[in-house]
């Protein structure tokens, strides 16, 4: 009889339990303050990702002081514009995952905080949290949502994966949980090298004038999609030297390549050509994954439709000046590289990958290229496209179907004064690259 009971306690248990669960009870993982939770190791030439538990009583003090992210400084047209040369693969993918509307959402204010961080020249906030600190960036805000740590770690490292031009933007991340279960914040930081904010400034500046002085002096109009990444591929090779320090925290963004130092790790090499790729408007997507070890590369779509991979780092040998081994290679060219994927979490996790070409890819400079910017399909981008994006803006004359996506030059799903001004810098000769 003793034994019966047993039983059916044992059974009751399992049985609350499965009720529970169905019923969506919420069971949250409890961190302690400052405990770090690695998302990433380090493994070859990937940096560590953290993710960092702040206390809600913590953040409570923090909110009191105040904070960067409400000012905007004044940027020329040419930082405004740079700073727009941005992917939101990321961000579309975020659509498929749990917790979607609160994913982009913590996106689109990642966004503010970063631009207005970038250009408003003042020194990061210092925070301090289990006697450590922090140089926060800016604090995202989710308070009606429900969220776990992986889902506010991946949100963080999604954004910054489609976000080069922030190269500040550190391998370190803060979070806070609300112990209600409803509400959850995001606290950016800054690498330690850009906290003062003429640091951050200067750097800004250099990059833009490397981007536009080295890369796109060399792009002329007559280039096709091919050509332009190919160029760009050519010249990042010829102008850095492959960094075998990975300690070193600039070698992981683009400031390592795209500043005096001219020296990257793979990650640095994949996200300058992530963003110049931007920068004219041909979809790629940043990677992360294994080969023989941690490594980054790009993947890119040509106008064949095809999705075909691209690995600067390892075409930059000392025995051959321009290696086109891994330029544009199809599956079958590239077995010796693995990507991350959407089925993992936190350090196995990436935005879920399209399909990659079997073939190499074959130029053809028959097929049409699709050029954003040509908004009237004539083949061209010119007054007549500007005056029509004018039209849209103004309210005048709207645009529908592909006119709208050519006039979407960053490809953030609107048309506003950011791509008009991206035509017309374009159409008076002022920046080659739309």
């Amino acid at each position: 009889m003793e034994g019966s009971k047993k039983i059916t306690y044992f059974w009751g248990i399992v049985f609350w339990a499965v009720c529970l669960l169905v019923l969506g009870a919420d069971i949250r993982e409890v961190h302690a303050e400052g405990e770090i939770k690695v998302i990433r190791e380090a493994k070859g030439d990937l940096e560590q990702l953290e993710a960092i538990c702040v206390s809600e009583d913590i953040l409570s003090e923090w909110r009191l002081e105040e904070s960067t992210q409400n000012s905007a400084g004044a940027a020329d047209d040419g930082v405004q514009e740079f700073l727009s040369y941005s992917s939101d693969y990321g961000y579309r993918d975020m659509a498929k995952r749990s917790n979607a509307a609160a994913r982009q959402d913590a996106y689109r204010q990642l966004e503010t905080i970063c631009r207005n961080f970038s250009t408003n020249g003042k020194d990061a906030e210092i925070r301090t949290s289990d006697g450590k600190e922090y140089a926060a960036a800016g604090v995202v805000e989710l308070p009606e949502y429900s969220m776990t740590w992986d889902e506010l770690a991946e949100i963080y490292f999604m954004f910054r994966n489609d976000n080069p031009q922030y190269f500040w933007l550190s391998n370190q991340v803060l979070y806070s949980m609300k112990s209600s279960g409803v509400g959850a914040s995001i606290i950016p930081l800054t690498y330690d090298a850009y906290r003062s904010g003429a640091a951050r400034s200067s750097t800004l500046e250099e990059i833009v004038e490397t981007a536009q002085t080295v890369y796109q002096q060399k792009i002329t109009s007559a280039d096709d999609g091919y050509h332009k990444v190919l160029k760009l591929h050519d010249i990042l090779i010829a102008d850095i030297e492959y960094s075998k320090d990975t300690s070193i925290p600039t070698s992981h963004p683009i400031a390592g390549a795209m500043t005096s130092a001219r020296s990257a790790v793979c990650e640095g090499y994949a996200k300058v050509m992530q963003l110049m790729m931007n920068c004219y408007c041909i979809e790629n997507i940043y990677i992360t994954g294994d080969a023989g070890g941690g490594h980054a590369w790009n993947m890119v779509c040509m106008n064949d439709g095809n999705y075909y991979w691209l690995d600067a780092t390892w075409d930059d040998q000392p025995y051959e000046e321009y290696q086109h081994q891994y330029f544009l290679v199809g599956n079958q060219n590239f077995t010796d590289h693995t990507a991350d994927a959407a089925t993992g979490s936190g350090k196995y996790f990436l935005y879920e990958l399209p399909l990659a070409s079997d073939e190499d890819y074959v130029y053809s400079p028959d097929v049409p290229v699709p050029s954003k910017g040509d908004i009237n399909g004539d083949g061209r981008v010119t007054m007549t496209d500007l005056l029509m994006c004018l039209h849209h803006v103004s309210g005048r004359s709207l645009l529908a179907g592909d006119a709208f996506l050519m006039a979407d030059i960053n490809g953030d799903g609107a048309v506003k004064m950011t791509d008009l001004l991206r035509i017309l810098h374009y159409v008076s000769g002022r920046n080659p690259a739309l």
